[in-house]
């Protein structure tokens, strides 16, 4: 393709794109330093951050100069200041810290990702978390993806709460640390009932008795193919979890909260969907990530809707989550929104 006069083709964004690595790698080192909390402490000299993180002066001058640069941290003569958004999210003890994320990029994404070119090639996972064998790995991601899940239950609560009854029974199916559920029964007055492998549920129930659910919070341990669900429930929660099987296992999981809910219940399924563009760089990367780490995919939104169907269940309401790549679709028996 020829260049139009006037005007110069240039590798800057080949470049700025190769990175990627680069930047991921720069946020979690400062997240293992603690260098936001340091600054937001008042550490906030290359030299206050060397004592209180013990890290060299070269380094510490170089990893400054990169947060600098991706705006984590703003320069003010020889102080650092943090960004709202790092303030809020990068602090240990804010209410809405993340930085726990750094636990899964080392456990997982820089082990995986160099090995992309051979999972494209041969339609293997290079590894398989969403086998019982990866409870390890679940230890370390989960505090991280439960503090995602708080805050998404938070979201759903108030965009879906004029669909179900007052004090529902709530089933979270794979429910991790429980957050979504916890913040549903929360918000609702309801009670949870959550599924999932040992190392989750314990910590679950930690989480729940933190909360003061008390008996409103109970948590079975096992294969949610191979555990009973009980029932019939008001609300059935599967939040961040489809995307981990195939479309057989997934219609077989569909079928399953058929059985369980209630003829006037609410299915709720939070998952991570590419827009109908692709042109989304999460949905996107995350297919390949799913592409690593199981037989699963980040499965269209029209994928959703004909399992559901198939499964008895319409959609009768679909929303993008204003803060990030999820997509809350909402299923009944036939009823329409």
């Amino acid at each position: 393709m020829s260049e139009q006069p006037g005007t110069t083709t240039t590798p800057a964004r080949i470049l700025d794109f190769a990175w990627g690595l680069g930047r991921t790698a720069t946020l979690v080192t400062a997240l293992d330093l603690d260098v936001f909390t340091a600054i937001a402490e008042g550490h906030d000299t290359v030299e206050d951050l060397g004592r209180r993180t013990g890290a060299s002066m070269r380094g510490l001058r170089a990893l400054l100069t990169a947060l600098h640069a991706s705006e984590f941290v703003h320069r003010e003569g020889d102080r650092y200041r943090l960004a709202d958004d790092t303030a809020l999210y990068l602090v240990r003890g804010s209410r809405a810290y993340l930085g726990d994320m750094r636990h899964i990029h080392r456990e997982l994404n820089f082990r995986i990702w160099p090995q992309l070119t051979e999972a494209v090639r041969t339609d293997t996972p290079c590894k398989e978390i969403f086998a019982d064998r990866a409870d390890d790995v679940w230890a370390k991601i989960t505090p991280y993806l439960d503090a995602l899940a708080v805050g998404a239950g938070r979201w759903i609560a108030g965009v879906a709460g004029d669909l179900v009854k007052p004090r529902p029974r709530i089933l979270d199916v794979g429910c991790g640390y429980g957050g979504s559920g916890r913040a549903l029964a929360e918000s609702w007055d309801g009670t949870v009932v959550g599924i999932d492998r040992e190392v989750s549920v314990s910590e679950a129930r930690r989480l729940a008795r933190e909360a003061g659910l008390g008996d409103r919070a109970e948590y079975w341990a096992g294969d949610l193919f191979a555990v009973p669900w009980g029932g019939p429930y008001d609300v059935i929660l599967l939040g961040n979890l489809l995307h981990g099987y195939p479309p057989a296992q997934v219609l077989k999981i569909l079928e399953l909260c058929t059985a369980a809910l209630a003829d006037d219940g609410v299915l709720l399924l939070d998952e991570i969907v590419p827009d109908d563009t692709e042109t989304d760089p999460v949905g996107a990367f995350f297919s390949l990530q799913m592409l690593m780490t199981s037989a699963g995919s980040a499965h269209a939104l029209d994928d959703y809707g004909r399992w559901l169907a198939d499964a008895g269940l319409p959609v009768c309401r679909q929303l993008r989550s204003p803060t990030g790549p999820g997509t809350l679709v909402v299923a009944t028996r036939g009823r329409q929104s």
